[in-house]
């Protein structure tokens, strides 16, 4: 391991926040470097300056003669009131938060508005024209078995909803086996 990155660890070993076997490996290097054994006395000093520094409360006589001074430039200083349009701005933005709230409180979803269900009959719907001539029939087969003609499809069933706006019909179609 290189110096660099015994720098960090000889910081935290003057503040001992190292585990003893980090701090014992960090003594011996500094047994042997002699410019990591510099920079762990100089972060020492530092910490112990700091340290006296933050022992030492300030005299309450000494701070009075400023603390006179300061309190009569604030008094000494104009009091000005609010410029007219800050009063704007915040009614401005009270009615904008009025108004987020008021919208918030409305429903999302309200109900539909009653609509009048009407059965209607689809159109009808002309069958296509043959492509090809059909043939003619077949006499059946003495043997062939009788088969019932499938049953036709049922018809949709088409429901018609009016609104109150009368621009606006709604149509249901419903089909095969449904409840």
């Amino acid at each position: 391991m290189s110096c660099d990155a015994f720098e960090k660890l000889i910081a935290l070993d003057a503040g001992d926040d190292l585990a003893p076997a980090e701090a014992a490996r960090v003594r011996a290097h500094l047994d042997a470097c002699p410019d990591c054994r510099e920079l762990a006395r100089n972060i020492a000093q530092s910490r112990a300056a700091l340290k006296a520094l933050s022992e030492d409360a300030p005299d309450e006589d000494a701070l009075a003669p400023w603390r006179r001074n300061l309190m009569a430039h604030i008094e000494a200083a104009p009091r000005r009131p609010a410029p007219g349009w800050l009063w704007t701005w915040a009614a401005a933005a009270a009615m904008a938060l009025l108004a987020l709230l008021l919208i918030r409180a409305i429903p999302r979803h309200a109900p539909p508005p009653p609509a009048l269900l009407t059965r209607v009959t689809p159109p009808a719907i002309p069958p296509a024209p043959p492509s090809v001539e059909p043939r003619p029939a077949r006499p059946a087969h003495p043997r062939a078995r009788h088969r019932p003609a499938p049953t036709p499809a049922p018809e949709p069933l088409l429901v018609k909803l009016e609104t109150s706006d009368p621009n606006v019909v709604i149509y249901w179609i419903l089909e095969g086996k449904g409840n």
